[in-house]
């Protein structure tokens, strides 16, 4: 008798859930979720006697969106034949565009001989009966989508125009009220940096000096912010990583783990270990920056003891493992947690997964700074897996990028964002359908301004200073600071912005002369080029005469106390203060938390080593909120000591009681124009009239 062979038929289960999705749903089904999906698919797939290969999902991705990366990746594996079903809950979840479920389902998959099934519809390109139910079910789907992007713009439209925010992630400065979505509260962590660059930025500092001393003074940039804080935005510029040998110089670097399951079979409890001893060209402060994956199927854990307490060994290139890992051991393996920073003494990291499903990556990041590489050294990262079976194998990749920092382009950024003073400017950009996703960038008359929907952090006098400094376009010298008097002074004959030329001196001033000299006086005969140094004396007397005439002591001294009370710190006052509110709030729940630790010790519902770890991690988080509320009661102390000091000396007072040299915070304050007339060959002198500013 002849025996029958069956074949186990390989299956994909492919998941996606998109807002576009949850507004089609009834209340009741909104509950769904990616989770829901793979249950129910599993379920039907054990049933069918199919075996599971891999489960990819696209959660926040549009059904219409070609670009899906996990989406590409399956059709990837269709295309090489390690495919012989798709299985989803309805074709919507695989596509809402008739091109595609064309292309796919009723071509592609025939040819490659992949069988697409769906759960609910039992569609089934298999079954030639099924196939005009995948059309006009596409069909719909797609009128459906259509319809709804246009009733999702004309509710965007709506909320903009009441003044309600709209964006996915707040500008940085602000973070998104918990209680109102649609509303900006100030993010007292980053907002005195937002402060810092327009105090600066008004003192005379160019926009490459203030991103230097942010820079220099360890701040994270605005991208890098938003990276830590969980941001799920699509950065184009990540997509180059570079190696250790292309390393040129020093600097702050992120490294990202990264490891793909290419196994033919879902791989549960998995360990990895990544020793950084052998990370020997880097300084050993690890600011880890975790990117937990769906379902915290990711654990991450550190240890400090050394290689031969753990019982660790590397021969031939494998890991020799004697004990087994107890990651409940918190004394040996410490939890690692978002924003944690290792201790310099650290041996190693260790990951814990689950499960990890075919195809699937899982990848984590830490913070370096690099050594400078001028050998290139091709120095090799290693981790190592830990597991069962001998012939499981990952794919890994160890991917290095440049820490994103601080540049001229985002402080003038800043600098011209109306959300800073309370507006909201929203609209600026569109596409061109719900299928192409081209950007438009719309006109300012378009664009949807609704005022003081939120809190400043910026002061509208500080604001209208600055700006009228950027619309000056002053340039730069070398050594960051703008130069004095650049677009401050005209030529009287022709209107023309007089500018920097000729040699320097050795206080690096040289010679102002009218702008016509680069049309070779085609249109202006003031040729007479006015020594910098002479016009800046000459401003400095001419000021020092209006303060005889006019000033006021004692009502310059009454403006200066009240500035200093009323606007001087007052933002890093507020932000403190709340700041402090928000950490007396967290020790009184730590307090009730350290409480109820004891009584269930006591109530037997702890034992004594599960009380003892907890009561050691709540002892760091309470130590760790006392210094912090430390540190800003002494900030708070300096800040109000500075307060009285300024009081005392009337800076203001003495800065404009007689002026002794130039500053541009003086001339922004005093002078409109000056305008130099031609010089007089008889008299040997030239008319200089200074069109002044209205004076406080």
């Amino acid at each position: 008798m002849k025996k029958t062979t069956y074949t186990v038929l390989r299956v994909v289960l492919y998941l996606r859930l998109s807002k576009e999705d949850l507004d089609k749903l009834s209340p009741e089904e909104q509950s769904e979720s990616i989770k829901n999906q793979e249950v129910m698919l599993r379920t039907y797939a054990e049933e069918q006697g199919w075996q599971i290969v891999g489960v990819y999902d696209d959660e926040d991705y549009s059904g219409s969106d070609r670009d899906r990366p996990n989406f590409n990746e399956m059709i990837k594996e269709c295309e090489m034949g390690n495919v012989d079903i798709v299985l989803v809950k309805t074709q919507a979840r695989f596509a809402r565009d008739i091109e595609l479920v064309d292309k796919y389902v009723h071509n592609k998959f025939i040819e490659w001989g992949v069988r697409f099934v769906t759960y609910i519809e039992r569609i089934d390109n298999t079954n030639y009966a099924t196939k005009k139910t995948s059309q006009i079910t596409a069909m719909k789907d797609e009128w459906m989508l259509e319809d709804t992007s246009i009733n999702i713009r004309e509710t965007l439209h709506s909320k903009r125009a009441n003044g309600e925010f709209t964006g996915s992630f707040a500008v940085y400065g602000y973070e998104k009220d918990p209680e109102n979505k649609n509303h900006l509260l100030i993010d007292p962590i980053v907002s005195d940096n937002i402060v810092r660059i327009y105090e600066e930025y008004e003192r005379g500092y160019g926009m490459d000096r203030i991103a230097n001393g942010l820079t220099k003074d360890k701040i994270l940039s605005p991208l890098e912010y938003k990276l830590l804080n969980g941001s799920h935005l699509k950065l184009p510029i990540l997509k180059e990583y570079v190696d250790y040998a292309s390393i040129k110089k020093a600097g702050t670097y992120v490294i990202r783990v990264k490891y793909q399951n290419t196994e033919k079979q879902i791989l549960k409890n998995l360990t990895t270990i990544e020793i950084l001893t052998n990370h020997v060209l880097f300084n050993n402060k690890l600011d880890i920056s975790l990117n937990k994956t769906k379902n915290d199927k990711i654990k991450l854990f550190y240890s400090t003891h050394s290689l031969e307490d753990l019982k660790i060994k590397v021969q031939n290139n494998k890991l020799v493992f004697e004990n087994n890992f107890d990651f409940t051991d918190n004394s040996t393996w410490i939890p690692i947690l978002n924003d944690d920073i290792l201790p310099k003494n650290v041996t190693c990291i260790a990951t814990n997964i689950k499960e990890l499903d075919r195809t699937h990556e899982i990848f984590y990041e830490y913070v370096v700074f690099l050594k400078e590489n001028r050998q290139h050294i091709d120095y090799k990262y290693k981790v190592y897996p830990i597991s069962n079976n001998e012939n499981v194998k990952l794919e890994y990749d160890i991917q290095i990028r440049n820490r994103f920092g601080w540049n001229a382009s985002t402080i003038r950024k800043i600098l011209k964002d109306e959300t800073y003073i309370g507006n909201l400017i929203q609209f600026k950009t569109t596409t061109v359908s719900y299928k192409n996703h081209t950007m438009i960038y719309n006109d300012p008359d378009t664009q949807i301004k609704v005022l003081n929907t939120h809190e400043p952090i910026i002061d509208l006098n500080l604001w209208y200073s600055v700006q009228k400094k950027l619309k000056s376009r002053k340039k730069c010298c070398k050594d960051g600071k703008t130069h004095l008097l650049v677009n401050k002074v005209y030529c009287e004959n022709c209107h023309r912005v007089f500018y920097k030329c000729g040699k320097k001196d050795d206080n690096g001033l040289a010679y102002l002369c009218c702008k016509d000299k680069t049309t070779k006086w085609s249109n202006c005969d003031n040729k007479k080029y006015i020594r910098e140094k002479y016009l800046q004396d000459f401003v400095i007397d001419k000021m020092n005469h209006l303060l005889k005439k006019f000033y006021n002591p004692k009502q310059q001294i009454e403006i200066h106390n009240n500035r200093i009370e009323n606007n001087l710190f007052k933002h890093q006052i507020k932000n403190l203060e709340k700041e402090k509110e928000k950490m007396d709030k967290d020790l009184k729940s730590k307090n009730s938390y350290f409480q109820s630790l004891y009584e269930d010790l006591k109530k037997g519902i702890l034992d004594e080593e599960e009380y003892i770890t907890l009561k050691r991690k709540y002892k760091e988080d309470y130590d760790q909120l006392e210094e912090r509320i430390k540190t800003i009661d002494k900030n708070l102390l300096n800040i109000h000591t500075k307060q009285k000091e300024l009081k005392k000396e009337n800076t203001f007072f003495n800065k404009y009681k007689q002026i002794q040299e130039l500053r541009p915070e003086i001339i922004n304050d005093f002078i409109d124009k000056i305008m130099i007339g031609k010089y007089d060959e008889e008299k040997q002198e030239r008319k200089i009239h200074i069109i002044w500013n209205l004076i406080d």
